[in-house]
């Protein structure tokens, strides 16, 4: 009686013990794949169908944890998306931070030109992240630029269980100057041991509660779908060689150069 108790027992033990299933890489909530080449409608005359370019942008927008001192939170973000080989179904999504300034105490100006480029594919019914290009302070003195593969990546799962490994990416945001990492020591380590990140506050890159990223699309800087953007009564270009002010230009801060050149760098 006794070894049949022990054996149940034991069993039970075994069987609370075995894992569960393993949660599959990369995204199945986008409603694309193959068909995100050559289909529906095309306004930007990339080969690719707009919908998709929003599916793709919208569900691999990353997930931002900003530091206790920040101060300068808003921002009204846009993207683009291109195609860089349909063989492999692969593409690439720019994402235009707009940080409308850089409260840096020593260094603030208007209008914080910050992007993120990811880099997906599609494959079986999945799309995966593969690299992420992450600007910090791109062209400045202390440009801590870098991509990262998606090995070298954060996922967070318990804030939405529908992400993944090489689902959207966790990314860390300096403080007041939004330079972005990878992780917390890549950041405390960017700009000369200038930034510092810290996990308090999250928000992902569009705060809208409902439509996030919905009618954001720029095109491309030879198809301009959006360029001249007005808010509180003032006029940003973004895609022009122009000054990025952060819709604001107070006299006593400089401004930011544009996107214009770090578009064209990357081939949008």
């Amino acid at each position: 009686m006794h070894r049949f108790t022990w054996i149940a027992v034991l069993s039970l033990g075994l069987f609370l013990a075995l894992p569960g299933p393993a949660r599959a890489d990369g995204l199945s909530t986008i409603p694309y794949g193959d068909n995100c080449w050559g289909t529906g409608t095309d306004a930007d005359r990339d080969g690719l169908n707009d919908d998709c370019e929003h599916q793709v942008a919208f569900w691999f927008m990353p997930l931002f944890w900003f530091d206790s001192g920040e101060s300068g939170f808003d921002r009204r973000p846009y993207y683009a998306v291109k195609s860089t080989s349909f063989s492999t179904r692969t593409l690439q999504v720019f994402y235009l931070d707009t940080f409308f300034e850089d409260t840096g105490v020593t260094t603030g100006h208007d209008g914080d030109p910050e992007f993120q480029i990811l880099e997906v594919h599609y494959s079986g019914g999945r799309w995966y992240l593969d690299w992420a290009y992450l600007s910090a302070h791109r062209k400045s003195s202390c440009d801590s630029s870098a991509w990262y593969s998606y090995g070298q990546l954060e996922y967070d799962t318990a804030i939405d269980s529908r992400n993944a490994s090489r689902g959207w990416p966790t990314l860390y945001v300096a403080e007041d100057k939004h330079a972005t990492y990878n992780n917390l020591s890549t950041c405390d380590s960017g700009c000369f041991l200038q930034d510092y990140c810290s996990r308090t506050t999250y928000q992902y890159l569009d705060t809208a509660t409902s439509n996030r990223l919905v009618s954001r699309n720029v095109g491309s800087t030879t198809v301009q779908l959006i360029n001249s953007v007005t808010l509180n009564s003032k006029t940003e270009r973004l895609l022009d060689d122009v000054e990025f002010k952060g819709w604001d230009d107070q006299w006593y801060r400089p401004n930011s150069q544009g996107y214009r050149r770090h578009l064209n760098d990357f081939g949008f």
